[in-house]
């Protein structure tokens, strides 16, 4: 297809497992009812005596679904005493086996020792982390909400080349849907060849702070984000110098050095400190407004407004950022084309070694589909045309 690598493009997208959401009644009863049948499968009932309707399945509906006049935690109390009192039984011949380790994991992500050491089930001030089992079918699958919306499975990174003649994807990283933006991108950025020539890669504002900067740039890359903040931030804030690791400021417009400053990673920003007779009579005070107290003068420094501050110098102009935005929104249309005509959310396997090789075919795929197009003449990227 002759696409020149220059110019390449970044989205990620979640990709849900193939399972159905369960709560934690069906999670325990459905983990501990697979450890039953295989057990059974193997002739040894007397080791789950008083068990038995584990064995049956029609037994889950009933007691899930169908039994309204038992209370839930009761149900839920149950479940967790009977399995308790199996596990221990068969450690010795079933300790390694999946039904087993998958039961056991449930217990200990879904249950807590109370006053006199029994297990009854977590209350919701405990507290669940997004890595603890949605379904004995894909243990691999996360949780995680993104948009109020929730997801259970993975999240995959796609890099896209393109240029005048269309567009391809080159590179696709696939994990747990836990996984940031942010460290896609520095993944990516560490493993890139050094470009012989100076190469663009456009995201969103997402993926970008100062370390990925600095890996792009040791790759020969420029990152371009989009997607910023109509608002725009103030330009006295691309003064500010930053150290080597890009959490720390150096100096201030005036050439100050501060007093102290930390890094608040949950808002990617920097509080810095400078004396009060710094800031006292500087010709920049009035832009930087520092809150000026007794002996010192503080403000916050966000580092994607200043990102965007050094960003819009480097551009030039607005036509050259509206081309970069342009190009960006393209590979938005990945994602939805894998999800609508390719079903990666319905994906026949589960697992994550498993669904990424099945997700690796459909991005083949795809690639092959608009090989077939280019083929055919048809294949261009109308992006370059409008500029």
């Amino acid at each position: 297809m002759d696409i020149a690598p220059i110019i390449k493009r970044m989205d990620s997208m979640m990709i849900e497992s193939n399972i159905r959401q369960m709560g934690r009644l069906e999670l325990l009863y459905t983990c501990l009812a697979n450890l039953v049948r295989e057990i059974a499968r193997n002739g040894q009932t007397e080791l789950f005596e008083g068990l038995n309707d584990y064995e049956d399945p029609n037994n889950r509906n009933r007691i899930v679904y169908h039994d309204q006049s038992t209370p839930q935690n009761e149900k839920i109390q149950k479940v967790i005493n009977d399995a308790i009192s199996l596990l221990p039984k068969c450690k010795d011949e079933y300790g390694q086996t999946d039904d087993y380790q998958l039961l056991q994991r449930a217990i200990d992500e879904q249950t807590k020792n109370d006053d006199k050491g029994n297990r009854i089930p977590k209350a919701k001030e405990d507290g669940m982390t997004p890595d603890i089992l949605q379904n004995p079918s894909d243990p691999d699958a996360t949780y995680r909400s993104k948009a109020g919306k929730p997801h259970k499975g993975y999240s995959a990174n796609l890099v896209e080349a393109v240029d005048e003649k269309g567009s391809v994807i080159v590179d696709y990283q696939y994990d747990v849907n836990t996984r940031s933006d942010a460290s896609f991108i520095k993944e990516y950025l560490e493993n890139a060849e050094v470009s012989e020539e100076t190469s663009a890669l456009i995201t969103d504002g997402a993926y970008a702070s100062e370390e990925t900067s600095r890996l792009a740039a040791d790759k020969n890359m420029d990152l371009l984000t989009t997607g910023l903040l109509g608002r725009k931030p103030k330009e006295i804030l691309g003064q500010f110098e930053l150290d080597e690791t890009g959490h720390k400021i150096t100096s201030c417009p005036a050439g100050n050095v501060p007093k102290s400053g930390s890094y608040i990673k949950q808002t990617d920003s920097i509080r810095v400190s400078f004396y009060k007779h710094q800031c006292e009579g500087c010709p920049y005070q009035s832009k930087c407004n520092p809150n000026v107290k007794e002996r010192t003068a503080s403000l916050i420094i966000p580092l994607k407004s200043r990102r965007r501050i050094l960003e819009s110098t480097e551009l030039m102009n607005d036509e050259i950022r509206t081309f970069i935005g342009r190009i960006r929104n393209g590979v938005e249309t990945v994602p939805s084309i894998l999800r609508n005509k390719y079903t990666v959310d319905k994906m026949p396997v589960r697992g994550k070694l498993k669904t990424k090789q099945f997700f690796g075919f459909k991005v083949a795929a795809l690639n092959f589909s608009k090989l077939i197009r280019f083929t055919k003449g048809k294949l261009r990227c109308r992006s370059f045309e409008l500029a």
